[in-house]
């Protein structure tokens, strides 16, 4: 397996995005959400059978100049570019949360772009916008909000967000900075606009296969099946006992989960 690498990839004059690289094989796109946490191990497993990009969303990672993005269609078009450039015309595609809601996007604006797609708790789809204030309404303590973003508060993967300060608010804020990456600009990463992607993504054409956690309780399970109600031939596949994070908690089972999809979507094209 190859070692993993940075690369920096100029999209746009001025813009550049950063790619971490992964493994060998067919080529396999990973959008992770906007907290970008706590994916490293499920990379790691995938890239042994599958050559990993997993692109630094615009304002994380160092990417430069990415505060020229005016907005969602501008987005859209940045990853469109960036795949481009990277040189993957036909591609397998993963998201994350808010990546769910891109790569859902690409793929219903672009059939021919992608060929799989998993959505992985994916976000968006029916609410138009949902302000980064209207986070501190959801819960009375920063750990109420923990709760709802992890089953076990006490797991590695909650401790990842742990290190909080100890003034209330802004270890609330802390928490949502985290959780959205918003970026200097704040302009695209929220609020999260849908701008009719629930009228659009019955265009979608690849096989598709929507992943979420049981228990997840920012992005409620229930939009799983308005996932699969609203894309041709998806299949749902729930993770008992698991949150928006099903993968830092139940890694084994997101990992066969993503691999069965993917070798039997590969076998029936």
């Amino acid at each position: 397996m190859a070692s993993p690498k940075i690369e920096t990839i100029f999209v746009r004059e001025n813009i550049t995005a950063k790619v971490l690289v992964k493994g060998e094989g067919k080529p396999l796109v990973f959008l992770h959400g906007a907290g970008g946490n706590n994916w490293d191990s499920y990379l790691e497993e995938l890239s042994k059978q599958y050559k990993v990009y997993a692109p630094y969303m615009p304002g994380t990672g160092g990417s430069t100049g990415n505060e020229e993005l005016q907005g969602w269609w501008d987005l859209v078009l940045y990853y469109y570019e960036l795949f481009d450039a990277l040189g993957l015309e036909q591609v397998d595609v993963i998201g994350h949360s808010f990546g769910g809601m891109l790569a859902a996007e690409i793929a219903s604006t672009d059939p021919k772009r992608v060929k799989n797609l998993l959505l992985i708790a994916a976000v968006g789809l029916w609410i138009d916008q949902t302000p980064v204030t209207d986070v501190f309404s959801l819960v009375n303590t920063p750990d109420e909000l923990l709760a709802k973003m992890f089953v076990d508060v006490n797991s590695d993967a909650a401790k990842a967000f742990s290190t909080l300060p100890e003034d209330p608010k802004e270890r609330v804020e802390a928490i949502v900075e985290n959780l959205t990456a918003l970026t200097e600009a704040g302009r695209y990463m929220w609020p999260i606009p849908d701008k009719g992607l629930s009228r659009r993504i019955h265009r979608l054409t690849a096989n598709t296969c929507i992943v979420w956690g049981e228990k997840d309780a920012l992005v409620p399970v229930e939009y799983a099946y308005e996932y699969q109600r609203k894309i041709p031939g998806a299949t749902v596949k729930i993770i008992e006992n698991t949150s928006h994070y099903p993968q830092a908690e139940k890694l084994e089972e997101v990992l066969n989960a993503t691999i069965d999809f993917l070798s039997l979507a590969t076998v029936t094209k």
